[in-house]
């Protein structure tokens, strides 16, 4: 298993990034429209989910943070597809106020995440996000699966440990989604410039994101 002293992971300094865009996009929110709370609930799910990321990071644990990263790629792609390509009756589905049998049910019939990207896709001003999200499902989405269904990749992986390396991949991956989640909630400020303030506010922490392609 590997220790924390193994890894090269400043997770102080994510929070840091992390606590700096939180104070950049505390603004009122442009409406209060069904469909741009949800997209709000689901961008602070994936940043839950990478919360979790980090910790397991840091305590050198790939299964568990390899898991968490799925579910913060999936509930990003949910977030900007609900603002921008979910119908009226899909984001009703998914936005009800109690959990029963038939509200369950209604949002099984909700496209998958990869249903959901295709669509983004057609919508060429999301090319920066969509681009980002593409090559990371292409790229990853087998062994998180295999992680998260206890595949060769998680049996492999316990039993010869994970290389730190790869652990601070996924931990620089998580930090790029979430940079991805506090600008998409910039623009659901509607605050102009918003975006080019977060990217100049991230320049400097590049040692917790991801490498530039």
């Amino acid at each position: 298993m590997n220790t924390i002293e193994d890894l090269t992971i400043d997770v102080d300094r994510a929070h840091e990034l992390f606590e700096i865009l939180e104070r950049m996009i505390d603004h009122p929110f442009y409406d209060d429209s069904e469909r741009l709370g949800l997209s709000v609930v689901l961008a602070d799910a994936s940043l839950d989910f990478a919360f979790s990321v980090r910790l397991l990071c840091v305590s050198g644990q790939l299964l568990g943070a390899s898991t968490c990263l799925r579910s913060q790629f999936e509930a990003l792609t949910r977030s900007v597809w609900a603002f921008h390509c979910a119908t009226d009756n899909q984001v009703a589905r998914l936005n009800q106020a109690d959990l029963s049998m038939e509200t369950q049910q209604g949002a099984k019939n909700v496209p998958q995440a990869s249903e959901m990207l295709s669509e983004l896709e057609n919508r060429p001003h999301l090319l920066g996000v969509t681009s980002a999200l593409r090559e990371f499902r292409d790229c990853a989405w087998q062994p998180l699966n295999s992680f998260v269904h206890s595949g060769i990749h998680a049996i492999h992986r316990t039993r010869f440990g994970s290389p730190p390396k790869l652990i601070e991949q996924t931990f620089r991956i998580s930090n790029g989604f979430c940079y991805l989640a506090y600008n998409h909630l910039g623009i659901l400020t509607g605050v102009p410039g918003i975006q080019k303030e977060i990217m100049a506010a991230s320049a400097c922490f590049s040692s917790v994101l991801p490498d530039p392609v």
